[in-house]
């Protein structure tokens, strides 16, 4: 797929698409995370062969998947790990539930980041865990934690942290000296680590790489797991599959007791997008990457150069963390949309003096809705 491709707008209208249905074809919706582009060929094609057999009965994910699996953790984040480590899930939001009901008693508590991705509130609200939010502060230009909170937010019944990395929505890709301070901490204090990082293969900055939390070394991979997928790499969220990466199997067995009762089997398609898009995707994903890197840059020099509005450096994901304090505005949200403009509300995410924005789209498009953005700013 070349840069033309991707600047090629497919209509989605028609297609019952959520991202682009919900606020009408007057708005250039810039919200959900899902790209408007195509998936790659050998995807489709992957797909297409499945469906041409003709029979879409119950189905597992074959050997080869772990196989592909463990070459692209491999490749990509430097960690070799078994197969057995490797545990299907139909979403990384079902890993993060699973996570805070099956690993933690009524009486125990969570940290959450804040501000994150409102699953992992909706986590610990949903299992009515008490919990506390560590903050993802600017430092050096840069949104990161600080292990001086954690340490003064931690309780003698804190028995889960819940890490999203690479940060959504503030984009940050932890060191692996930062890491390495985190797994200290929560080894000192008996507490398992579960780590987001559904958006690993979407680092924009060149020269540095995202480290699984189990990769840290091997007495990190005991107190901690890995929630990965290739939904929002590859563009299709739509069929649903994420794999943890356990290799604690008291963890792993307890976050998964629930799997073929109330939590399913990924869908069959999944199984055949994932293996393809390991197999075959590497030129795709570069070019994505690059296509990706522009966007943010544009953004990024545009939204700084329109009064009230700023933004910290995005290292990684398609997601742009927009500070509207400085415009003094009740509902942001409420602003950008009678632009034209829809973006997810920073209130969703623990700020409402923030919005996220979804770059991961046409750069035409893009643009577009960032004219209409610093119009209604300059009223």
């Amino acid at each position: 797929m070349s840069k033309s491709s991707f600047d090629h707008l497919i209509d989605r209208a028609h297609t019952h698409s959520i991202r682009w249905d919900k606020y009408g074809p007057s708005v250039i919706p810039l919200w959900v995370a899902d790209m408007d582009f195509k998936v790659p060929d050998c995807v489709l094609k992957a797909l297409h062969q499945r469906i041409d057999h003709g029979i879409l009965g119950y189905t597992y994910a074959g050997p080869r998947l772990k196989e592909c699996i463990v070459e692209y953790v491999k490749r990509r984040f430097n960690w070799a790990i078994e197969p057995s480590c490797i545990h299907f899930l139909p979403s990384v939001v079902t890993g993060l539930h699973l996570s805070v009901r099956n690993l933690t008693q009524a009486n125990e508590h969570v940290l959450i980041p804040g501000p994150a991705y409102h699953h992992f509130k909706d986590a610990v609200e949903g299992a009515n865990r008490q919990y506390s939010i560590f903050d993802i502060q600017l430092k050096d230009g840069r949104p990161t934690y600080s292990i001086e909170q954690l340490e003064s937010l931690v309780r003698p019944n804190t028995r889960l942290l819940m890490l999203c990395n690479p940060h959504n929505p503030g984009g940050t890709v932890f060191t692996q000296a930062e890491l390495t301070d985190l797994a200290k901490f929560a080894k000192k204090n008996n507490i398992i680590i579960c780590s987001d990082e559904i958006h690993a293969d979407l680092i924009l900055d060149q020269g540095i790489s995202h480290h699984p939390m189990g990769s840290i070394g091997d007495d990190v991979q005991d107190i901690s797991y890995s929630l990965m997928s290739l939904n929002k790499v590859f563009n299709f969220p739509g069929l649903g599959m994420s794999w943890m990466i356990c290799s604690n199997q008291d963890i792993s067995s307890k976050i998964l007791k629930d799997s073929q009762t109330l939590i399913p089997h990924p869908n069959l398609l999944a199984y055949e997008a994932t293996q393809a898009a390991i197999e075959g995707g590497q030129e795709w994903h570069s070019e994505l990457i690059q296509y990706l890197r522009k966007n943010r840059d544009d953004v990024f020099q545009r939204i700084n150069s329109i009064p009230g509005l700023s933004m910290a450096h995005l290292q990684a994901t398609y997601l742009a963390w927009i500070d509207v304090s400085q415009k003094n505005w009740d509902s942001p949200f409420d602003q950008f949309l009678k632009a034209g403009v829809a973006v997810s509300p920073g209130s969703q995410f623990g700020n409402s003096q923030f919005v996220r924005l979804n770059f991961g789209t046409q750069n035409s498009l893009l643009h577009q809705a960032l004219d209409r953005i610093e119009s209604v700013c300059k009223h």
